[in-house]
């Protein structure tokens, strides 16, 4: 019988949770061996097993399970978190004078990881612009061995062509890695477009109730098969713990994940009405730039909403001070709302001229939209950006005065 991909993700590798309906948890460091020879076999890759739960646990290994089928993967890997999870990457299949590319416009904390870090090893990173994926040539080196990109950006929701890119990467033998978080399998597949591994934070849309932080790579076999190696060696591993809630709450992604789309459809529809907004970044408008890409490679859009209010750094903050249901919090994929102003967060450690390269504006503010009511939210959002302007106006006429 063919099952739907989530019908088979919710019932995959039962066999070894010893009748329990629900997932339990395998809170354990090691395990017993019926023999030493039964020892040997395991230590020697001879018979599959648990060994030490470091690199083997059967809460992580069932999370895995799940999101390489819902990635259309061979394998997945887990990690303790996202930025775990890039590092892997980095010293798995880089070594000093190698090159890797960049998109611009990608999450702060993995630029600097990039930019600050891997060059102290030797390893050449350099930046393009992700409109400029159709010339992405133009900037590969014959040293050039990953080409690392988000799509959709966080936070101004950049896309990029992932079909053009993967094809180019492959006639060069680049690995070409995507950052799948903002949208989920269920939303994108990467593979399927032909880049050779998706990465995800695990901790946003995967846990949905910002309980956890954690890592996970799907993609081809032997490249898994390599960063085990890696995750073996280093204890880079996510927790049995938290391996245990992921799996829980990925089992429900696929319905929040249409709900919260629902949710932000709405509230993106009130915030390009308002007057106070200026300009709005969402996969869902019509205008954006690659509205053409975002059909074909994406069969949803991400609950995030960035817009940029009419006023400065302070209009921002207040509005953000003034919101009473929204949560000020750097998170994202919750099921509560949040918000951040990311020129003074996220990107704070950017300087003015590269956040203005990517978009990153002082008044620039950033929701990721929850399961909350859309009247509720868009009703928060109303009396916040209210009290601002009043405030905004009283200030120029007491200077004007």
């Amino acid at each position: 019988m063919t099952l739907n991909h989530l019908t088979s993700m919710l019932h995959a590798n039962r066999e070894s949770l010893d009748d329990c309906h629900s997932d339990p948890i395998a809170m354990t460091a090691a395990y017993d061996f019926d023999t030493a020879f039964d020892a040997s076999e395991r230590f020697n890759n001879r018979t599959q097993g648990n060994i030490y739960s470091r690199f083997t646990n059967p809460s992580v290994r069932l999370f895995e399970n799940k999101v390489a089928l819902l990635e259309g993967a061979d394998d997945a890997l887990a990690f303790s978190s996202g930025m775990s999870a890039y590092l892997a990457l980095a010293i798995c299949f880089l070594k000093n004078g190698d090159h890797i590319l960049v998109a611009d416009g990608i999450f702060g904390t993995t630029t600097s990881l990039f930019k600050n870090f891997l060059i102290k090893f030797g390893v050449e990173v350099s930046t393009f612009e992700i409109s400029e994926d159709l010339r992405i040539s133009n900037h590969i080196k014959q040293n050039t061995k990953m080409i690392f990109v988000e799509s959709p950006t966080n936070p101004i929701l950049q896309i990029i062509d992932i079909a053009k890119v993967s094809k180019i990467a492959k006639e060069k033998n680049i690995i070409f890695i995507v950052d799948n978080t903002l949208l989920t399998p269920i939303f994108q597949k990467p593979l399927a477009f032909g880049a050779t591994l998706s990465l995800h934070s695990a901790g946003k849309f995967f846990d949905g109730q910002g309980r956890c932080v954690g890592g996970v790579i799907a993609g081809e076999q032997s490249h898994i098969d390599q960063l085990r190696v890696y995750l073996r060696h280093t204890g880079t591993c996510l927790s049995p713990f938290n391996a245990w809630l992921l799996s829980s709450s990925i089992d429900t992604l696929e319905s929040r994940m249409l709900t919260h789309q629902r949710i932000t459809h709405k509230v993106y529809e009130w915030l390009s009405n308002h007057p106070y907004v200026n300009k709005i970044y969402s996969t869902f408008s019509s205008t954006h730039t690659n509205s053409e890409i975002v059909k074909k490679q994406q069969t949803g859009h991400t609950p995030i909403i960035s817009f940029e209010i009419n006023g400065d750094m302070n209009t921002a903050w207040k509005i953000i001070d003034n919101l009473k249901l929204i949560t000020n919090c750097t998170n994202i994929g919750g099921s509560r709302s949040m918000v951040t102003h990311p020129s003074s967060t996220t990107h704070c450690k950017y300087s003015e001229e590269e956040r203005m390269k990517v978009g990153i504006s002082q008044n620039l503010i950033r929701l990721c939209i929850g399961l909350e009511n859309e009247v509720d939210l868009i009703n928060d959002l109303d009396q916040a950006i209210n009290q601002a302007v009043k405030m905004q106006k009283h200030l120029l006429l007491t200077q004007v005065m």
